[in-house]
C-alpha cells in the first residue's frame, strides 16, 4: 500500500465514521440527533468508525475482497449487538422468536443485514465513490443497485425517504436529523476534495496500514471491556447462551478467514466528477420532502418494510456467502495482489 501520512488518511476515516453513522444510526431513527448534540458525534463516530476502520483493514489486507468477504466482515462488526449494547439478548422492541435466549429476527435483522450493509459495506462503497480513484466494492454489488433504471433509481430512493420519515414519526423534527446528516457528510466531502486527495488514491491505500489495523483493535477491544459490565449489565444471560454467541463468533470468523481467500481484481475507474450542484440540489430538497410527507405516515408500516427488506435480504446474503466461501479450500492459492495501487492521473 502506498505511504500515506496519517494526517491525510484521518480526514478520509472522519468521512468513512460520518457515513456510517448517517446509514446506520440516523435513517432509523436510532440516534436521530447525532449530528446535532457534539458529545454523541465524537462517540458514535469514534465508536462506529473503529469498527468499521478494523474489519476494512482485516478485509483488504490480502487484496481486494468479495462481497462475501465484507458481508462477513460486517457480520462480525455487527455481533457488537451481543455483549456491547446487549439488544441481541434483549431487545428494547421486545422479543420475537427466541432461541438459547438469543432473539432470532434481532439477530437476522441487525446482525446479518443493518451492519454489514448499512454501517460497512454501504458507507464503504459510497466513500470509494466520492473520495477515490477505485470502485472496488463497487464491482462487487449487484448491478440493479449500482447502475438502476432512471424508473428504479427513483422508486428505491422514494420508499427510502418515505420509509426514513415514518420511522422518525415527528414531521415537527424530522427535517432536522435528515438535513443535519446531509450537511455533516457533505463538508468532510468537500474538505477531502478539496485538495484534489480524491484524484490520487485507492481505497484499500487509504486504509489502516497494519500498524494502524492494531492500534484501532486495540480501541474496539476497549469498547468491549467498557461497555460489557456498564451497559445494560442486568441484561446478561446465564452461561449456556454465552457458548452459544461464541460459536457464533468462532463460526464466522473462520468463515471470514476463509472467504479471504477468494479476493477480486482492482477496478480502476479514475477520478471521477463530483455531482453537478444543482443536481445535489434537487437530490437533497427530494429527500427532505419525501421524508416530511413520510412522517405524516403510521411509523409501524417503515418498520415492516425495513424489517421486510432486511430478513430476506440477511437470510439470502446467508445462504450464499456460506456456499461461496465453502467452496474455497484450504488447498487453493490466493492471487497475487496488485503491489501498486495508486492510480496514475
Amino acid at each position: 500500500m502506498d505511504n500515506i501520512r496519517l494526517r491525510t488518511k484521518l480526514i478520509f476515516w472522519l468521512l468513512l465514521g460520518f457515513l456510517s453513522v448517517a446509514t446506520a444510526e440516523v435513517t432509523v431513527s436510532s440516534a436521530p440527533f447525532a449530528f446535532i448534540n457534539p458529545v454523541e458525534t465524537v462517540f458514535l463516530t469514534l465508536f462506529y468508525g473503529s469498527h468499521l476502520l478494523l474489519f476494512a483493514w482485516l478485509a483488504f489486507r490480502r487484496g481486494w475482497p468479495s462481497l462475501a468477504t465484507l458481508w462477513l466482515a460486517g457480520v462480525l462488526f455487527g455481533l457488537y449487538e451481543f455483549y456491547i449494547t446487549k439488544v441481541l439478548w434483549a431487545p428494547p422492541w421486545g422479543d420475537t422468536i427466541s432461541v438459547g435466549h438469543i432473539d432470532l429476527v434481532a439477530l437476522i435483522v441487525l446482525a446479518f443485514f443493518w451492519h454489514p450493509f448499512m454501517a460497512f459495506i454501504f458507507p464503504l462503497a459510497i466513500g470509494e465513490r466520492i473520495g477515490t480513484t477505485s470502485q472496488g466494492i463497487r464491482s462487487q454489488l449487484p448491478r440493479w443497485l449500482i447502475e438502476p433504471s432512471r424508473r428504479r433509481r427513483i422508486l428505491i430512493f422514494t420508499i427510502a425517504a418515505l420509509t426514513h420519515g415514518m420511522i422518525i414519526r415527528s414531521s415537527g423534527v424530522v427535517l432536522v436529523p435528515t438535513a443535519s446528516a446531509v450537511l455533516a457528510v457533505t463538508a468532510v466531502a468537500w474538505w477531502w476534495r478539496r485538495g484534489g486527495r480524491n484524484r490520487v488514491w485507492t481505497l484499500r491505500s487509504l486504509l489502516p496500514s497494519d500498524r494502524q489495523g492494531r492500534g484501532i483493535a486495540v480501541l474496539v477491544g476497549f469498547w468491549y471491556v467498557t461497555f460489557i459490565p456498564l451497559w445494560n449489565p442486568g441484561l446478561m444471560p446465564p452461561l449456556l447462551a454465552h457458548v452459544i454467541v461464541w460459536l457464533l463468533y468462532a463460526g464466522f470468523a473462520v468463515l471470514f478467514t476463509t472467504s479471504r481467500r477468494a479476493t477480486t481484481a482492482l477496478e480502476q475507474a479514475g477520478p471521477r466528477p463530483a455531482w453537478p450542484r444543482r443536481r445535489v440540489i434537487q437530490w437533497v430538497g427530494s429527500l427532505l420532502i419525501l421524508s416530511l410527507l413520510g412522517s405524516l405516515g403510521r411509523p409501524e408500516v417503515g418498520v415492516v418494510v425495513v424489517w421486510g427488506i432486511a430478513t430476506v435480504a440477511g437470510l439470502r446474503m446467508l445462504i450464499g456467502t456460506l456456499r461461496s466461501a465453502l467452496r474455497v479450500t484450504a488447498t487453493e492459492e490466493p492471487p497475487a495482489s496488485r503491489d501498486d495501487d495508486r492510480a496514475h492521473t
